[in-house]
Formats: C-alpha cells, structure tokens, sequence
C-alpha cells in the first residue's frame, strides 16, 4: 500500500479529531448557566459562598471565564488524555463511566453492522440479478419503506407491540458486565441476545435497507462498464462476472457507506437505547443531557466521534484494497 496513502490519512485524521474537539469546546460554553453551580448540588436551592464557585470552577477549568485561552489549553489536553472530569452527581469518573457503557453500545452496533451487511450484499445482488422481475419490485418496494422509517419511531412500535401490549421481551434489556464477558457460555448467550433483539432489530432493519439499495444502484452501474463488457467478449460465464467481478467493484460505494451506517447507527442508537433502557453510551449521553451533566455529555460526545473519525479512516484502507487503482 501507498505509504503516502497512510500518511496524508493520519494527518487528515488528527487534523479532524483536533477541530472536532474544539467544536466540542465552543458549543457546551454557549450553553447558558456556570457549570460550577451546577455540580453544587445545593446551588440550586441554596445560596453557594463565592468561595465555593470559585474551588469548583478552578477543578472544572472554568478559572477565568468560559472563554479562558488558557482553559482552552487545559481542556484540550484533558481530551486526549480521556481526562473527562467527575460526573456532577455521582462523583464517578467520567471515563469509569463511558468505559463501563461502551462494551454494551460496541456489542449493539458491531452486531447491527454485521447484520445489516451481511444481509443488505446479497439482496442487493439478487435485486439486480432479478432485474425487470417481480421478484426485484418486492425487494425494491419492502427496503424501500423500512429505509424511510427512523430507527426510534421502529423503536417505539417495536416497545409498544412486544413489551407493552404484548410482553414478550423484557421491559429492560441491561445485563451485568458479568454476562457480557461471559458470552461463551450457551445459556448467557441466549439470555443477552434475548434481551438485545428488539433494538438491534431496530436498528438492522433500516440500515440493511439501506444496503440493498445502495448495493442495487452500485451493481446497475458497474454492470455497464468496459471491463464486463470485455469479460463478456472473451466468453466468461454470466454467473462469473455477476458475482465475481461486478459484485466486487459494486461493494467500494457500498463500503463507504458502511463507515456513514456506523455514524447512522451510533445517532440512532442514542434513542434506542433509551427506548429499551439498554446500558450504553447512548443512553449515557441522553441521561446527562437531561440531567445537564456537562462533563458526561462532553466526554461521550467526544468518544463517539473520535471513534467515527477512526471507522472512516479505516474504510480509506480498505478501498486501497478493494481498487488498487486508488492506492497508486
């Protein structure tokens, strides 16, 4: 692979995560209200000594004001040393916190990632293959729908049929960290994915829509290049070069989106998992908005993206090596 390839990423990648945090730094200071007061319990409700404001302003790197250069420089090197500060409330370390949500959210995500793919590729193909045919309508139509429904209005149909109306599914789909590590075991591992199904259903349903249609789109294009048309001439199968040639170069538009599903999903996940009260760290984030918990919300804010930025570096790679045109 192109080393020139790897560098000009790396230093795109910085460059993004760098801007990204200092998005983070400007939008939470123009929130109105003093942090400071905020992790005083009693500020609320009770007078807080100048005193206080100030102790608890210089822990949070507020001395000086929001808008502090100096502050600025604290709280960046915070940031990429996942020194996120305490939550207001608990007093619990914000990086225990997201460390402790983020096995959960990884194990929901990586599975809908892997559904979606693995079930989108090959009905996308098939739509193709069934070209003009009933067949590819039905397919066309029924992702057509499940890709324009948003995943938490899925998410509370889901709830309501199979958790109010019908208790089929647990109310709560947490689990202790014991059962998550322990997933090898064949009774665990039903107990989890019993309790994961309806948001990860949730999930996979419309983004595995999503795939079918992209992978459709990408086929009909490729299916009209020069090089099939040369694979036809010199006589190799149909079934050849549907599958092996056409299907291969269809998959770099859809890898792409695979890194734009993970964004998709990660958002969307935020909902879900506070419809189904699944522990991960988009229930985290809704839970310290409500609650304005400054430092969560901007410690988990910041892990998520810092995370997507590296999914979409890492499709860069494996487009190198899908098409070893781009790497040259």
């Amino acid at each position: 692979m192109n080393i020139y390839l790897i560098i000009r990423k790396v230093v795109q990648s910085a460059i993004l995560i760098v801007s990204m945090a200092a998005v983070l730094f400007v939008i939470f200071r123009l929130m109105p209200g003093n942090p400071a007061e905020l992790f005083l319990h009693d500020a609320r409700t009770h007078f807080a000594t100048k005193q206080e404001l100030q102790i608890i302003e210089a822990r949070l790197g507020l001395t000086g004001g929001k808008w502090n250069f100096e502050n600025f420089l604290i709280y960046m090197k915070d940031m990429f040393t996942f020194n996120f500060g305490y939550d207001y409330y608990s007093q619990e370390s914000v990086a225990t916190l997201i460390g402790n949500s983020m096995p959960y959210s990884l194990l929901l995500l990586g599975t809908a990632l892997a559904l979606s793919f693995v079930v989108g590729l090959p009905l996308g193909i098939l739509a193709t293959w069934y070209h003009g045919k009933k067949k590819e309508a039905v397919i066309n139509t029924s992702n057509l729908i499940l890709n324009s429904i948003p995943y938490f209005i899925l998410a509370i149909v889901f709830y309501l049929y199979f958790v109010a109306f019908y208790p089929i599914f647990p109310v709560r789909g947490s689990f202790s960290t014991f059962d998550l590590y322990h997933m090898y075991d064949p009774s665990i591992l039903v107990t989890v994915l019993w309790k994961m199904t309806l948001p990860l259903l949730s999930l996979v349903l419309v983004e595995e829509a999503a795939h079918v249609l992209t992978m459709r789109a990408a086929m009909v294009s490729v299916m009209g290049e020069d090089f099939i048309t040369t694979a036809r001439a010199k006589g190799v199968a149909e079934r050849t070069i549907f599958f092996r040639h056409a299907a291969r170069n269809a998959m770099i538009p859809v890898s792409t989106r695979m890194a734009l599903e993970f964004a998709f999903l990660t958002s969307g996940a935020i909902f879900v998992e506070a419809i189904f009260s699944w522990p991960g760290i988009g229930t985290l984030i809704y839970q310290s908005a409500l609650n304005e918990d400054y430092p969560v919300s901007e410690g988990a804010l910041f892990t998520i993206s810092l995370v997507v930025i590296i999914a979409y570096s890492i499709i860069d790679f494996v487009h190198a090596w899908l098409d070893p045109r781009i790497s040259a």
